[in-house]
């Protein structure tokens, strides 16, 4: 046999054992754990688990929340994205930027923000207990549902909002021309149209809130609301004989419901999937009149209050020295100090910032280069470690958390480790980076390398000279959403940081659960500023980019003729 086809065998095999061992074997192993007891396979820690009454508790609680939270997102982002889509009402970047906000910032930091708000001594609640009314208590089966609600209305906006923009005018006009008013027409016609877009999205909030650990976490634990996340939480560093096995077990039961929840959003995003070559169009379709200005503000006005003024509470509060109602003369740095000077802070910053930093280059290298051998050579086993990143991405955190540490501990020097980390984002957030990617290797011509290799160029020089400066503000664009999640990340480092390699979000969580708000306040606002730096540079490439995808046939003569230039110099 020849050389080359056996060294391609050889290669082959040894790309399907590092897809399956880094994507397939956590979770079977997963899967192992949650039916062994004392090394015996049977069906006790599921039945122990169902016969408990907090078990029971925890599966309703999660399916209630997530339900209820999916439902005020899809009537928030629905009405948003119809706003922005379709009326003529000003100042549709202010909003968009308000409704996205929570898209950005780490859903804990919303949380800690909302309980400033709604904190026994704020405002709001001594303003409700002057004049004879109860105070409000965030710290419930409602206060998780409303910031849940929050936190996942930019997932069915974005959604709903594109296909809103790729409905034809055409049917309008024709509802319009056969006697329907502008808001049947709306009612029969577009939303008819968009609800595939508006289930997909609804079913995206769904799983996003199943998988969240952040919210019930901080105001579920102490108040002693168990969702399945917590709950396996709790299992697992309760480091009992059966922990890890009960554990495993509940995380199977949630990865069902995650299953369910895919296959049917998968369901709908192929029934919307047929309008993706329809260019959006962003014209006026209902001009509102006289009420155009009540609209506006209004909705201004209330995206204003559910976002903007309990991140404006929570960074007071970082001013205070201790709870109590805010006021100048009780100013104070030192939680800022406390989060500059602290050993322990001080090495969180550094781990997260080290983590995200390396998962963004490892996912830009290995991201980029599944998405070019996808969109050009279109090979099989690319779809496979395409479905095994995918898998480990759609499975909730908590269990992918719980999977890293049955799997790697068999590995010398890793659990315990930052090295579990990195493995752990690198295998969570690859799949972001292969899709940015694969739409920024979709949107060069192949004819540019073709125009190389005629020229002489070898593929290194091609990828150089032409590929990564076309590619480049693309992937730095796609790559944001990734180093945030792991900059900011806490669901995996909850369960996989050891004692030297705390995170930012962990250690916010323990502030927060040890009861030092006002530090875990100072800490959060650092990032929140950080996160919003971060945003602008994002959205000054994504612009750019989209300009140079205007000029792409211009640049075309210049690259290839540079090329030129150097091979005959």
């Amino acid at each position: 046999m020849d050389t080359k086809i056996i060294k391609k065998y050889i290669f082959q095999a040894l790309f399907y054992f590092m897809v399956i061992f880094v994507f397939i074997l956590p979770i079977l192993r997963l899967v192992e754990m949650s039916f062994k007891t004392e090394s015996v396979f049977t069906l006790e820690n599921y039945a122990y688990l169902l016969n408990e009454a907090r078990t029971i508790n925890a599966i309703k609680n999660t399916v209630i929340i997530a339900v209820c939270s999916t439902m005020f997102s899809v009537l928030m982002g629905c009405f948003f994205s119809f706003i922005v889509a379709y009326t003529d009402v000003k100042r549709k970047k202010m909003m968009e930027v308000l409704v996205l906000a929570p898209y950005v910032i780490p859903s804990y930091i919303i949380t800690l923000s909302w309980s400033s708000l709604l904190s026994k001594k704020g405002i709001i609640n001594q303003m409700l207990l002057s004049i004879g009314l109860g105070a409000v208590d965030i710290y419930t089966m409602t206060g998780i549902i409303f910031v849940l609600g929050i936190c996942n209305t930019p997932i069915v906006y974005l959604i709903t909002v594109n296909m809103l923009r790729k409905i034809p005018r055409d049917l309008e006009w024709a509802s319009l021309v056969s006697g329907y008013s502008i808001w049947e027409t709306m009612g029969k016609i577009n939303l008819v149209q968009a609800m595939p877009a508006i289930i997909g999205g609804g079913m995206l909030s769904f799983l996003a809130a199943i998988d969240n650990f952040s919210v019930p976490a901080f105001l579920g634990i102490s108040s002693g609301i168990p969702v399945l996340s917590t709950y396996i939480y709790e299992k697992a560093i309760s480091f009992g004989p059966d922990s890890f096995g009960l554990a495993a077990a509940l995380s199977v039961m949630l990865s069902i419901i995650a299953i369910i929840g895919t296959a049917v959003q998968g369901k709908f995003i192929k029934k919307s999937s047929n309008m993706e070559s329809i260019k959006e169009d962003c014209s006026i379709r209902i001009e509102l009149g006289n009420k155009r200005k009540y609209v506006e503000w209004i909705s201004l006005a209330f995206l204003t209050c559910i976002n903007i003024i309990p991140l404006i509470t929570m960074i007071a509060s970082s001013f205070l020295p201790n709870f109590g109602k805010f006021a100048l003369d009780r100013i104070s740095f030192e939680n800022y100090k406390f989060v500059f000077t602290n050993s322990g802070v001080k090495h969180a910053i550094i781990n997260s910032f080290t983590l995200a930093v390396i998962t963004c280059i490892i996912c830009i290298v290995i991201g980029t280069a599944i998405a070019y051998i996808k969109v050009r050579k279109n090979a099989k086993s690319i779809r496979i470690l395409e479905a095994g990143a995918s898998l480990t991405y759609a499975v909730p955190g908590i269990v992918l958390a719980l999977a890293m540490i049955f799997h790697w501990t068999a590995i010398p020097n890793v659990y315990g480790t930052i090295k579990i980390l990195l493995i752990a984002y690198v295998t969570r957030y690859l799949i972001l980076q292969i899709k940015g990617s694969t739409t920024a290797v979709i949107a060069v011509e192949p004819s540019l390398e073709e125009a190389a290799m005629v020229c002489g160029s070898s593929k290194i020089r091609t990828w150089w000279k032409i590929m990564i400066p076309l590619l480049t503000k693309q992937v730095l664009s796609s790559t944001f959403l990734i180093f945030i999640s792991s900059l900011t990340e806490l669901t995996l480092s909850s369960m996989l940081a050891a004692a030297g390699t705390k995170t930012i979000g962990l250690t916010i969580f323990s502030l927060q659960q040890a009861g030092n708000n006002n530090l875990s306040a100072a800490m959060s606002s650092l990032i929140v500023g950080m996160v919003v730096i971060l945003f602008v540079v994002s959205t000054y490439f994504k612009e750019n980019y989209h300009t140079k995808k205007q000029r792409m046939s211009q640049q075309k003569k210049s690259i290839i003729g540079k090329l030129i230039y150097d091979n005959n110099n």
